[in-house]
């Protein structure tokens, strides 16, 4: 299991990654940033897991992550099949300064932040030329004294695609009222959503969602590449870094209302997994408000 599932990014405003290929030793983790992300995909097969739901990985998909959310990228790579992508983490608010001229894109951007539930991946394969050109031409930017406009345009182009995604899946709508089946690892991570601040019960789970014990576990690793356990885990950890941040709970509470009763556990867990000790995680993040 990775340590530091917190990533600290320098945004100053956004944090640019430009092709970056993979082809062996890729180890895709369940993390969360400060900002939010835009990764664009060139080449590579796997999944992309977020808010309890899966997303196929592929040339032309396009993926917006929430700021502190936490996703994970499951890829198998080789040198016949290498993983290659663009990734921007940004500051919404300092990159988006100028969006309140485009009231459309504004509200898109609004949504995708801080939407419940929001679609998170977008195919965008019949713009995939367009897509490779306006990276290239962005990348090229970095270099000169137009960097801060043209990252801006950048997001708009980006945002402008998603739009006509977006719309694209609407029109479908009204004719086509078929929902896919969830895989059965988004049907045990919505359940275990619900009761991650419980002590965990693997029978309970697997009665509740009518599989055998073996199966859940081993189902569970196929889909997404962690057990079962290491994601409860980094769930809870997650949603303990949430209370930290936004409640003066004592630590000890913390550990209980995420499903950790053991203070001593509690602490020693989340110094190995986050880098540091709660108290001086929840310093250290009052210190940056």
């Amino acid at each position: 299991m990775k340590n530091n599932l917190f990533e600290q990014i320098d945004l100053k405003p956004f944090h640019w990654i430009y092709r970056r290929v993979s082809d062996k030793d890729f180890q895709g983790f369940y993390h969360w940033h400060q900002g939010c992300e835009l990764l664009f995909v060139y080449r590579g097969h796997g999944r992309v897991i977020v808010n309890q739901q899966t997303y196929e990985l592929k040339k032309g998909m396009l993926f917006f992550f929430q700021p502190f959310q936490l996703h994970k990228v499951h890829v198998e790579v080789s040198a016949d099949t290498p993983y290659e992508r663009s990734i921007m983490h940004f500051d919404p608010l300092t990159l988006g300064k100028n969006l309140h001229l485009f009231p459309g894109l504004n509200a898109l951007l609004n949504q995708l932040q801080n939407g419940v539930n929001e679609t998170q991946a977008f195919d965008l394969e019949n713009e995939y030329d367009y897509m490779y050109v306006v990276c290239e031409i962005f990348n090229k930017s970095l270099h000169t004294s137009h960097m801060e406009e043209d990252s801006q345009l950048f997001l708009m182009q980006l945002l402008s695609c998603i739009r006509s995604n977006i719309h694209d899946v609407e029109l479908d709508i009204p004719t086509n009222n078929k929902f896919r089946s969830l895989h059965y690892s988004e049907r045990i991570m919505n359940w275990v959503e619900e009761h991650y601040m419980e002590p965990f019960d693997l029978e309970r789970l697997s009665a509740e969602l009518h599989l055998s014990k073996s199966y859940v576990s081993r189902v569970f690793k196929r889909e997404t590449g962690n057990s079962l356990t290491e994601y409860i885990t980094i769930l809870r950890i997650k949603q303990a870094c949430q209370l930290l941040q936004m409640t003066q709970k004592p630590i000890e509470l913390i550990g209980e209302s995420v499903g950790l009763g053991s203070v001593s556990y509690f602490i020693q867990l989340f110094k190995k997994m986050i880098g540091t000790t709660p108290h001086q995680y929840r310093l250290s993040h009052q210190a940056i408000q």
